[in-house]
């Protein structure tokens, strides 16, 4: 393949149907559902294999208020891939994610590189089957088509968009698309399934830097006009002004140019796609026991079958039920019917209308501080504290508290008493009572840190840091 590939991984969405594992500020993108890597983390993986690129040729974009757990997921596996991360200052749909991403590419890798455009949070089961259509794309895309992979549905699915093939094109892997349809309801969904040229929409595409800006040109030039006008008002292009590009009107990148556009092309796959859009989709997913049962964790099943139950800090203990899905978190608890996807999202719908914390922030261990194995013993306290790269927490100590920590990974920089110092993996350090300081992360990785606090007093010990602007 002579031309540059940019993979383009759009890592957005507010995260609220995997409730209570995926938060707004934790979506479900950044949750290891498959495996010991994230939803991120895999697609990171997949792209860089198949497109045979190297990490610093990896494009993402995302939320601000995301891009430090973006930041943080990434380095873990390639220090490269955090080049090129974009950070929109508010979610205007994926038309302007993908203009923000084209013209990105174009200025800094040059218009004739070839865009992958791909969700950060699909599952894909056999990645020899979507790299034999990359392939297939790819021709079609090197000649100035839109390329859309095109899933070959397996059950008449009413949550899905659907693309109808048109006429067959030359090499006979790839066709025209005649149209875009919107989720259909079951029997549409059905009559889909039965007639064989209707495909699931994946929300992968491929094609041309310079082709797609074309499209956006003639299709959606006020967009893209904003986008580059935010981008050209900023220091730094990967983080366009908030004022100009909140203005942008929201609409998803398949209406605004795939549903417009006459290049586009569709190549039909089997990859065992899954957007895992639901708990019921991952227990589909994962692999059951002879009960029928998914579980992680510490659990303990009698007479329970077809159940998917995740315990996180406690014994989760389960007997005659079916059917149910059965979360626990550092905060929260889960209880549902596996199968009722629309009761669950109500009952989350209404959880952020009265404001509930734990619909929006992670759970307590996913904070940039955490508090986890916590053992207590009168006047001691000893926990792990967690702060993530960037995050600078202030802490004010008490006349007769004073703590010991000990670095397990990355490093400390502690500012007190008009000094810093900076403690290393495998150092300590001493805070003495009575001496206010803060900690500051300067690495590119988690600090952790293991800390005993002593209260001379023997009275009860509560953590409360404040974060400050790093």
């Amino acid at each position: 393949m002579a031309k540059t590939v940019i993979p383009v991984i759009l890592c957005g969405g507010s995260g609220t149907r995997l409730w209570p594992a995926s938060r707004d500020k934790h979506p479900k993108q950044f949750l290891n559902l498959m495996g010991d890597f994230s939803l991120l983390q895999n697609t990171m993986r997949r792209a860089l294999r198949i497109a045979g690129v190297k990490a610093d040729q990896l494009v993402t974009v995302t939320l601000g208020a995301l891009s430090k757990s973006v930041h943080s997921q990434i380095v873990e596996m390639e220090n490269g891939g955090v080049h090129h991360i974009l950070s929109e200052p508010s979610a205007r749909d994926t038309a302007a994610a993908v203009a923000f991403a084209a013209a990105y590419v174009s200025k800094v890798f040059g218009g004739d590189t070839i865009m992958w455009i791909l969700p950060a949070d699909n599952h894909i089961g056999d990645e020899n089957a979507l790299a034999e259509a990359f392939r297939d794309a790819f021709q079609a895309a090197d000649k100035g088509h839109l390329v859309t992979f095109g899933i070959r549905p397996t059950r008449p699915e009413t949550g899905y968009g659907y693309i109808r093939l048109g006429q067959g094109m030359e090499g006979g892997a790839i066709y025209k698309a005649e149209k875009f349809v919107e989720k259909p309801n079951l029997e549409t969904a059905r009559s889909y399934l039965a007639d064989g040229k209707y495909l699931w929409n994946s929300g992968m595409f491929l094609f041309r830097t310079d082709v797609v800006l074309g499209q956006y040109e003639q299709h959606a030039a006020e967009i893209l006009s904003a986008v580059r006008d935010a981008m050209k008002f900023s220091n730094d292009h990967r983080e366009p002004c908030s004022e100009r590009y909140s203005a942008i009107g929201k609409q998803p990148f398949d209406k605004a140019i795939m549903e417009k556009s006459d290049l586009v092309a569709v190549v039909p796959c089997n990859p065992q796609w899954s957007d895992i859009g639901s708990w019921e989709s991952l227990w589909e997913l994962r692999q059951k026991d002879e009960h029928g049962n998914v579980v992680d964790g510490r659990t303990a099943c009698h007479e329970a079958t077809n159940c998917l139950i995740q315990a996180s800090d406690k014994l989760v203990a389960c007997a005659g039920v079916d059917n149910l899905v059965i979360i626990e978190t550092a905060d929260s608890i889960l209880i549902a019917n596996k199968s009722n996807g629309d009761a669950m999202k109500a009952m989350v719908n209404r959880l952020k209308a009265v404001g509930a914390r734990e619909v929006i922030e992670p759970p307590a261990q996913l904070q940039p501080w955490s508090m986890t194995k916590t053992l207590d013993h009168p006047g001691y306290n000893v926990r792990e504290i967690i702060v993530q790269p960037g995050e600078r927490l202030a802490l004010n100590m008490h006349a007769h508290k004073s703590k010991f920590w000990t670095v397990i990974e990355g490093q400390a920089l502690i500012e007190f008493s008009g000094e810093q110092k900076t403690v290393s993996q495998q150092q300590t350090a001493f805070i003495p009572a009575g001496i206010d300081y803060t900690l500051v992360n300067k690495g590119e990785k988690d600090l952790k840190i293991v800390e005993v606090c002593h209260d001379e007093q023997g009275n009860t010990i509560q953590f409360t840091p404040k974060r400050v602007a790093a």
